[in-house]
């Protein structure tokens, strides 16, 4: 049997959602490393999708102070967190940026995955009805997938957590009644509460272990993995270098050692060429 670095380690995971439980099956099975939620921890203080406390970090800054905050308090020198970020500026589309932190304090580590994709949940939007903010909260799952309601001029009056179809409904009628204000509703991007993004962070907790379980080929620190991306693929009419990814660059965060591994694409689209497609 293969024993890992981290095996028996106790790794701290800065959540109030539940997100230990999204970390602990892979941590335990690929590394034998027990993943667990630090109690009483505000990771609020770092930021709140509600808007009630804005985020004045990064999303990796934030990550790795939750983090940091999660191993002081739980005493351990390893811990993990999350930050995630969810951007409507495309229209319709929603992209959601995921980002994972492992942080070893014994080997002075800090390890990064990260995930940038389309959410399938739409953008929130303001109502004129109770009707309408059913039929908006049926669309995105509800009550599975949780909705975040504010009202007043400036959006101060902020409910979560409504569970219920019948209780969203009272909820609606008593902000569109009493706030004299627009009611917006949307997506609750909180983990506990929206399952597409746990489930998310449970695939990169899955390739954190797996990175957390690759050795370094030179000096054997574990994490090795990818640090970087090389872009300039070529365009398939002309050849002149794109913006599109070339190759991966795996490294180590302990050397210099770095191992750059191409894509399978051999040729880019024109579509994406300065030289074809000005």
């Amino acid at each position: 049997m293969i024993t890992h670095p981290y095996s028996g380690a106790r790794v701290a995971f800065a959540t109030m959602h539940g997100k230990e439980q999204l970390a602990r099956e892979s941590f335990r099975d690929i590394l034998g490393a027990e993943v667990f939620a630090v109690p009483d921890l505000d990771t609020d203080q770092f930021g709140a999708f509600s808007g009630e406390i804005a985020r004045i970090l990064s999303p990796r800054a934030a990550a790795i102070a939750k983090a940091r905050l999660g191993m002081q308090l739980a005493g351990t020198p390893y811990g993990l967190a999350s930050e995630g970020s969810f951007n409507a500026g495309l229209g319709f589309v929603v992209e959601h940026h995921e980002v994972l932190i492992f942080i070893d304090e014994t080997l002075g580590l800090e390890v990064v995955e990260g995930n940038v994709a389309a959410s399938g949940l739409p953008p929130g939007r303001t109502i004129a009805s109770t009707d309408d903010g059913l039929r908006y909260a049926k669309s995105v799952g509800f009550p599975e997938q949780g909705v975040l309601l504010r009202a007043g001029k400036s959006g101060e009056h902020v409910r979560k957590d409504v569970r219920r179809m019948d209780a969203l409904a009272e909820v609606l009628d008593e902000l569109l009644s009493t706030e004299g204000g627009p009611v917006t509703i949307a997506p609750d991007y909180r983990s506990h509460r929206c399952p597409s993004r746990a489930q998310v962070i449970a695939e990169l907790a899955t390739t954190m272990a797996r990175r957390l379980a690759t050795p370094c080929p030179v000096c054997q620190t574990p994490g090795f993995g990818r640090v970087d991306v090389e872009r300039g693929l070529g365009c398939a009419d002309c050849g002149q270098p794109t913006g599109v990814i070339a190759a991966d660059i795996d490294g180590c965060g302990a050397c210099s050692h770095t191992v750059r591994i191409p894509r399978m694409e051999q040729r880019a689209s024109p579509q994406w060429c300065d030289f074809c497609n000005p």
